[in-house]
């Protein structure tokens, strides 16, 4: 399994931090995890593109982690190249009816002429999409806000937040993981709702004792180092901060 960071960043643009997406490939199969804008460009940088995309997973809608998907829809229309294999995009609850109001506002520019794309909604449980058996879970950003747990044959695993606050859906969703991939919005004093700070990133890592720990979704200006001090007093694995295609093997 091959886990790559497309995005590292925010709401807030940046030259530096894409807005948040994550590449999982395993078994000639690419699923993206969020889909924020800029992460097309950054898949051409992989040689991936809109007719490689296999599944899209969305942790919840707000714009930094899914406005990717209208170019997306609207690129993968053009009758000189158009997509034509199937796609299907898992969010929570909500996102069918989210997706609808999309295509209505876009009118016929986003439906796609050559292949079908399946929503599947998910609340909390497993099943399995290829190769993973995938994990969802709420976590605490808003009522969509699902967090994922992919693991293949071999046993080893990734859980991603996309944005939450520390919650036990998060901690058992990291258990044991081979790599957590966890938010850190803020620092300390400007600590959001809805979002983790160093101390409660170390504490919820700790508690899930995930083997590795990749920090992400930073809001500038944060001071990494003194994110890495907070964090490490905490929790005692592998840690990283992550950058723009940042890649794991596992």
């Amino acid at each position: 399994m091959k886990v790559t960071i497309l995005g590292s960043g925010t709401a807030v643009p940046s030259l530096e931090r894409n807005s948040s997406g994550v590449l999982i490939q395993e078994a000639g199969i690419n699923t993206l995890v969020d889909f924020g804008y800029g992460t097309l460009k950054q898949l051409l940088h992989l040689g991936i593109t809109y007719h490689d995309i296999d599944r899209v997973f969305f942790t919840h809608n707000h714009p930094d982690h899914m406005c990717d998907l209208i170019p997306f829809l609207f690129g993968a229309r053009c009758k000189h190249s158009a997509r034509k294999r199937d796609l299907e995009i898992v969010a929570g609850p909500g996102f069918q009816n989210f997706f609808n109001q999309l295509m209505s506002a876009f009118g016929k520019w986003l439906v796609s002429t050559e292949y079908p794309v399946r929503i599947t909604e998910v609340d909390e449980g497993s099943k399995k999409f290829g190769s993973h058996q995938v994990t969802f879970k709420k976590v605490r950003h808003i009522e969509m806000s699902r967090g994922y747990r992919f693991e293949n044959s071999a046993g080893k695993s990734v859980a991603l937040s996309g944005d939450t606050d520390y919650c036990q859906g998060m901690i058992e969703l990291g258990r044991e993981a081979d790599l957590m991939i966890l938010e850190c919005a803020t620092n300390e004093e400007e600590k959001l709702p809805g979002h983790l700070v160093p101390s409660l990133a170390g504490k919820l890592a700790k508690e899930a004792d995930c083997k590795t720990l990749c920090l992400t979704h930073f809001f500038p200006p944060c001071d990494l180092d003194v994110i890495r001090e907070t964090v490490s007093a905490l929790y005692n694995g592998e840690l990283l901060l992550a950058h723009d295609l940042m890649q794991f093997e596992l």
